[in-house]
């Protein structure tokens, strides 16, 4: 059965929610409070009743609850002030209040008091938790993500509850559905499976899921230790464990620390699985997102040779899902490439860099890449104004994705904001430990700005990144500072990378404050830069 309501459509064999026919994001328990409430609108819903259907009777704060109200209202265009939508009835709980149409005959059973019987609500959770891909706007192979359920974290020691454990869960579902490259089973689903007396690939089956996460909580005295894994439902195979130990101070505050540092960590490693299977398959069983996958290499080295392919594969992942939101943030990246780098480039990158993140924050405006990429190209159009509100925009929807976090920091750097920029870098690399070098590059360009050389030397070496000019640009300032006689081969590198390069006109392009790109220039020449 489909609910009609205005410009709505709510779907939820497919888990949809449509606005004119196209999918509007929602998170999980926001999409199933709608559900529960659409399906009760002929009355009032308690906060205990709304509480008791979507988080099974689990302790949930007012101010959660409120939390997924507002996101609510914010879905369905509906505001806390105009409520036609959702109305809130002072002391009483909520109301759906819009008028609803139903297409289908198919209604779900229900026991004599009108609550969906266990069995069926058990079965439309796992139904509606499954992955389903977005409808492209012209035929082709859908687009299909890594699916992930977390199942409840377990009580590992005594001086626990379970509703700690339970929170711990619920956060790392709630900051995993931030990343929009994967699917995530909802709670509601995962926690029937709290006691695993079935095996975890039955559970992954029956759940639609190609990945577990299987956690523990232990308390020793004043300390907590979280262990988590990350298991590979066809295989049983752990891909990636890891401990979490922490001071038991404020427990919140724990349970917030220890909930962003596993997200982080779970989101890269199943961008790192998920790449490693697109690299086996050959190019005519690519999907979108294995040439999404294959083009990230270009992002991680800068290597010229490869961007030219990168281009190729996300041209072709649009082409295979033209709604395809990521692919088209990644080619906004891979566009102004030829821009910011000059790799193979055509007619106005900035132009199609724009188009192309554009489209992708309509297509999802959820997506905090998206956001991170369109901020990236306005830094380059010179509109400085609209790059810092894009930017604040991706870390307030994934302040967990290590990636927008030093990205950001990387171009706050590059226009003199060293401190702020080394702040975000630095939390990216506490959340990404075994993160690419050029989570450095604010390190460095606030060393150099502090006339501290040699620990620019020290970045530069960490940054490792042979391909890109700008390393040993500043490698080979440092040098010239230092008065180093192997200043001169750091600079004949440089040009080597960059025959053409303009060291004054490329320092400009980054938005390099007047002060520090005259400082640079002058270790350049110092070095023997004749510019």
């Amino acid at each position: 059965m489909i609910y009609k309501f205005g410009a709505y459509d709510l779907d939820p064999q497919m888990f949809e929610l449509r606005r004119h026919g196209k999918p509007v994001p929602i998170e999980p328990q926001v999409f199933n409070v709608l559900l529960h409430l659409i399906e009760k609108r002929e009355q009032i819903v308690s906060k205990d009743a709304l509480i008791d259907a979507v988080w099974q009777g689990r302790v949930v704060s007012d101010t959660t609850l409120s939390s997924r109200i507002f996101a609510l209202r914010k879905a369905v265009g509906d505001t806390g002030e105009a409520q036609n939508v959702i109305r809130t009835v002072p002391r009483r709980g909520f109301r759906f209040v819009a008028e609803v149409r139903c297409d289908g005959d198919e209604a779900p059973s229900r026991d004599a008091d009108g609550d969906m019987v266990d069995a069926t609500a058990v079965s439309q959770e796992i139904r509606a938790a499954e992955p389903r891909p977005v409808a492209a706007a012209s035929p082709g192979p859908a687009t299909f993500m890594p699916t992930l359920v977390v199942l409840p974290f377990r009580i590992a020691s005594e001086g626990l509850d379970e509703y700690f454990c339970d929170g711990l869960t619920e956060d790392v579902i709630a900051n995993l559905t931030h990343f929009r490259e994967l699917r995530v089973i909802a709670s509601a689903s995962s926690f029937h499976f709290r006691q695993r007396d079935v095996p975890l690939t039955e559970i992954a089956a029956k759940l639609g899921a190609g990945y577990i996460v299987d956690g523990s909580v232990l308390r020793a005295g004043d300390r907590l230790r979280v262990a988590v894994q990350l298991i590979e439902a066809a295989s049983g195979v752990s891909l990636w464990a890891d401990r979490y130990d922490r001071q038991l101070e404020d427990i919140f505050a724990v349970q917030d620390a220890i909930t962003h540092m596993i997200v982080a960590s779970l989101g890269v490693r199943m961008q790192d699985t998920a790449l490693t299977r697109a690299l086996l398959k050959s190019p005519s069983e690519m999907d979108a997102y294995d040439c999404l996958l294959r083009a990230r290499r270009y992002t991680a080295t800068l290597n010229e040779k490869m961007h030219e392919e990168a281009r190729d594969l996300l041209e072709r992942a649009i082409r295979l899902d033209p709604n395809y939101a990521e692919a088209h943030a990644l080619l906004a990246n891979v566009y102004l490439a030829e821009y910011r780098f000059e790799a193979n480039p055509r007619p106005d990158p900035i132009e199609r860099a724009l188009a192309m993140a554009l489209k992708a924050t309509q297509l999802d405006p959820q997506s905090a890449y998206a956001h991170c990429w369109l901020a990236i190209v306005h830094f380059f159009r010179k509109d400085i104004g609209k790059f810092e509100a894009e930017a604040q925009r991706a870390m307030d929807l994934n302040p967990n994705d290590p990636e927008i976090l030093a990205e950001v920091g990387h171009y706050l750097s590059f226009q003199g904001a060293n401190e702020r920029g080394m702040e975000l870098s630095g939390r990216a690399q506490k959340l990404n430990p075994l993160h690419p070098g050029w989570y450095h590059f604010s390190a460095a360009l606030l060393h150099y700005h502090q006339c501290d050389y040699e620990d620019v030397l020290v970045d530069v070496q960490r940054i490792s990144m042979p391909d890109f000019y700008w390393s040993h640009m500043l490698n080979a300032a440092a040098l010239g500072q230092l008065g180093r006689p192997d200043a001169a081969k750091s600079l004949a590198l440089m040009k080597r990378v960059k025959p053409s390069i303009r060291a004054a006109a490329e320092i400009q392009k980054w938005n390099t404050p007047p002060q520090d790109a005259a400082h640079i220039m002058e270790g350049l020449r110092k070095a023997g830069h004749d510019e």
